[in-house]
């Protein structure tokens, strides 16, 4: 099912192109990405742009589990799921943090319980506390999208939706204005027929002072496809919800349909027993040293390697030996930690065949190349052109055997690794 029935686009605080990383991704995962640090480097830099990203809904990826997670320290398999896994939903992430859900174009709202053209009777203020309407859908397909609020000044506030008894609970801090304030929720929520939900507001921060417009008694109550259950307030903690015989300045936006565009829901951070990744302590000189050598030790040790493989595999990382002139027959050179051999044909018999292409490919061979220890040999390599590289990968070999056609002479250089 798509996160975003209606499409999704960019949302208009996005720049215009975004850089996703696994910086990202700790921040996605907060204090569970210690436990795939190791893992996280994994995830490739990706430049976006942020229209093209938001135009397309992500996959919605399924954790794969800790076996998984264990099993990617050893199998290559496992560890591209996983890595598969974590990019997805980097992606995810992201895509709920730079794109909003597009509203339905006609959406079909519940009426409201009040007027919003002027504030309710009277005032009511107070500390540490909570405020909240009760009520349920009785009907399917409905979804709560946010709230009005009647504040009584401009203040802070956190709003919270969520069902009873609760499974869903949702917390945000708004920014109110004096007056009626109309707030989406960052997550909206799917109504179920029958059962129980609460939307108000909290005192934020603690301490702090808040109040919002009532009307004194219940007079205004849903009809058709919602229900209220009344008003209620409490502790801040929400240790007690006490029924009120007031109404304060709530009201839902339920529609059937999006009445405006709102965030993408993130994905879940994976819920895990892997124990955190442990790392050193890094408070001290001493423990940045502690740290720093071993670092550097593996970085010689890669350097060393690269160094070996530049030297033995790359075109630019050979030098010549010392060439052997005047070789016919059959016989063989000396040789010491070679790379290959460059063959160059000094005598060729008349009348040898040859392709029409250039250089010709002398037809047949006018002779084979073979490496050997005195006791282990490679295969044939055959001779077809006048100057020919044949890379030999035995830099174990200690002589190089030829065997040249009647006729032919011929010259060997040794190919050499740099010193």
């Amino acid at each position: 099912m798509p996160l975003c029935p209606n499409g999704s686009s960019a949302n208009p605080s996005s720049a215009v192109y975004a850089w996703i990383t696994w910086i990202e991704a700790q921040q996605w995962l907060g204090t569970v990405s210690n436990k795939f640090q190791w893992l996280l480097y994994a995830l490739q830099p990706t430049l976006i742009n942020v229209a093209n990203f938001c135009a397309v809904e992500p996959e919605q990826p399924v954790y794969p589990g800790d076996a998984a997670v264990v099993a990617a320290l050893f199998n290559p398999v496992s560890r591209a799921v996983v890595v598969d896994y974590l990019d997805k939903s980097l992606l995810w992430w992201e895509w709920s943090q730079l794109c909003v859900c597009n509203a339905s174009g006609t959406p079909t709202c519940e009426t409201q319980l009040y007027s919003h053209s002027s504030n309710l009777a009277t005032t009511n203020n107070g500390t540490d506390r909570h405020v909240a309407l009760h009520f349920y859908a009785t009907t399917s397909g409905l979804t709560l999208w946010g709230m009005d609020v009647n504040s009584n000044a401009a203040q802070d506030a956190r709003i919270y939706w969520l069902d009873i008894p609760t499974t869903v609970d949702t917390f945000q801090t708004v920014t109110l204005a004096a007056g009626w304030n109309r707030v989406y929720f960052t997550h909206p929520l799917a109504l179920i027929s029958g059962q129980q939900y609460a939307v108000g507001l909290t005192s934020t921060p603690a301490g702090a002072n808040f109040g919002m417009y009532i009307n004194g008694s219940q007079t205004h109550h849903y009809s058709g496809n919602l229900a209220d259950n009344g008003w209620y307030f409490g502790p801040v903690d929400f240790s007690v919800s006490n029924p009120s015989t007031a109404e304060f300045g709530i009201d839902p936006v339920i529609c059937v349909g999006s009445p405006a565009d709102y965030p993408p829901t993130p994905p879940d951070v994976p819920d895990t027993s892997i124990p955190d990744l442990p790392t050193a302590p890094c408070t001290t000189i001493g423990d940045l040293c502690a740290i720093f050598q071993p670092t550097i030790a593996d970085i010689s040790i890669l350097g060393w390697q690269l160094n070996l493989l530049q030297k033995r595999l790359l075109p630019f990382a050979w030098i010549v030996g010392t060439p052997v002139t005047g070789l016919t027959g059959t016989g063989a050179i000396a040789v010491l930690d070679i790379l290959g051999v460059i063959v160059s044909i000094t005598t060729l018999p008349s009348g040898w065949g040859q392709t029409a292409e250039t250089p010709g490919r002398k037809i047949p061979a006018v002779g084979s190349i073979q490496a050997d220890d005195g006791t282990v040999y490679t295969d044939n390599h055959q001779v077809h052109y006048l100057e020919q590289i044949i890379l030999l990968q035995a830099s174990w070999a200690t002589s190089v055997r030829y065997n040249f056609r009647p006729g032919v002479v011929a010259t060997i250089t040794p190919i050499l690794p740099e010193p």
